[in-house]
C-alpha cells in the first residue's frame, strides 16, 4: 500500500495514546527500547509501538502508515545501524529515514521526538535534507533521564488543535456545518454535546444531514444507536473537538 492511498482512506478522528518508535531492525536495540518502552509508561502513554521485522510482511506497511499517522508521538532514533557490515561506514538506517520523510510530509515537528548517538567521525554526516531538523544527540549510552527529559518536552509543546490535520479539516467545513457548531456545540451544556435530528430546527433539517455527513467524513461527528438501534445520536469526536478548538468557538457560560 502506498502512502498517499493509507492516509486517504485511514486516518482516525482519535489519535492513539503511543509513542511510535522507528528504529532498525536489530536485537542489539531490543535494551535500548525497553528503556524508552518504560520512559514512556512513566510519561503516561498507554504503550510504546517499535516497527519489528517479524510483522507479517502484508500487514508492516500498513502498521507504520498507522503508527505514524495516528500515535500521538513519533521517536525516531538515527543512529548508526548497528547491521551495517563496515564499522568505518555506517549510516543512517534507509527504513528509519523513509519513515522519517513520510512522518514530516504529514505530522507537525512539534509531534515528534528525533534522536541518535553522538559521533566524532566527520565521515558519518547526516543527509543534507533532515540536517535542518532539530536532532537531539547523546553521549555514548541513552539514559532514562535524557529520554525523558526529552520526550517529556515534546510532549509540552505539542497542541493537537494546530496541526496540518486539524487545519485541513477546519478549511473544509462548510457554511452550515459551522452554523451547526455554533448551534449544537457552542450553545448547549457541557454534558449535553451529542444530538440528533430532534435538536435541529426542521427548517435547517435538509441541509443539516448533508452538513452532518461531510462532518461524519472528516471525522469531526460519529454516528452512533442505542437500545437496539431504535435510539441514535451524533457525538463530537475527540479530533473534532480539536477543529472546533481551531475555529475558536467555545462554550457559551449562560
Amino acid at each position: 500500500m502506498y502512502p498517499k492511498l493509507f492516509f486517504e482512506n485511514f486516518w482516525r478522528s482519535e489519535q492513539k495514546n503511543e509513542l511510535f518508535v522507528c528504529m532498525p531492525f536489530h536485537s542489539n536495540l531490543d535494551e535500548k527500547f525497553k528503556l524508552i518502552e518504560k520512559v514512556a509508561k512513566v510519561l503516561e502513554f498507554e504503550k510504546a509501538v517499535r516497527v519489528k521485522e517479524d510483522w507479517v510482511a502484508d500487514d508492516i506497511k500498513y502498521k507504520i502508515f498507522d503508527g505514524i499517522a495516528n500515535s500521538r508521538t513519533l521517536l525516531f532514533d538515527l543512529s548508526d545501524d548497528p547491521k551495517s557490515l563496515c564499522e568505518f561506514s555506517k549510516q543512517v538506517n534507509g527504513n528509519v529515514l523513509y519513515e522519517l520523510g513520510i512522518a514530516n510530509a504529514i505530522r507537525d515537528p512539534e509531534d515528534m521526538l528525533i534522536i541518535r548517538e553522538k559521533s566524532t567521525d566527520i565521515a558519518k554526516i547526516i543527509p543534507f535534507d533532515i540536517s535542518s531538523l532539530t536532532i537531539n544527540e547523546y553521549e555514548k549510552e541513552l539514559t532514562e533521564e535524557w529520554i525523558k527529559e526529552k520526550l517529556d518536552k515534546t510532549l509540552q509543546n505539542q497542541k493537537w488543535y494546530k496541526s496540518r490535520r486539524v487545519e485541513a479539516a477546519t478549511k473544509s467545513i462548510d457554511s452550515f456545518g459551522l452554523k451547526l457548531i455554533h448551534l449544537i456545540y457552542k450553545n448547549r451544556p457541557s454534558d449535553r454535546d451529542h444530538f440528533n435530528d430532534e435538536t435541529i430546527p426542521k427548517e435547517w433539517r435538509t441541509e443539516a444531514k448533508l452538513a452532518i455527513l461531510r462532518m461524519i467524513d472528516l471525522g469531526i461527528v460519529w454516528f452512533a444507536t442505542g437500545k437496539e438501534g431504535t435510539e441514535y445520536a451524533y457525538h463530537w469526536t475527540p479530533f473534532g473537538r480539536e477543529v472546533i478548538k481551531r475555529l475558536g468557538i467555545e462554550k457559551s457560560k449562560n
